[in-house]
């Protein structure tokens, strides 16, 4: 008996605006892309092309 077993991985991806005008896009972990909303202001932590954390606010 030969047994298979399928994986499906999503990559979620969002590009960040920066008060330059300069886009950048980055790969997401899924609990962190369903709090992201178009247009979200607030503070961008990232370490080369790795997402670290955002941080909704208005002023950060």
């Amino acid at each position: 008996m030969s047994m298979h077993h399928s994986y499906s991985t999503t990559t979620y991806y969002a590009t960040f605006e920066f008060e330059s005008g300069d886009r950048l896009e980055l790969a997401i972990p899924a609990q962190d892309f369903g709090y992201l909303v178009e247009g979200d202001n607030g503070r961008l932590t990232f370490q080369g092309t790795r997402f670290k954390e955002f941080i909704r606010g208005q002023g950060i």
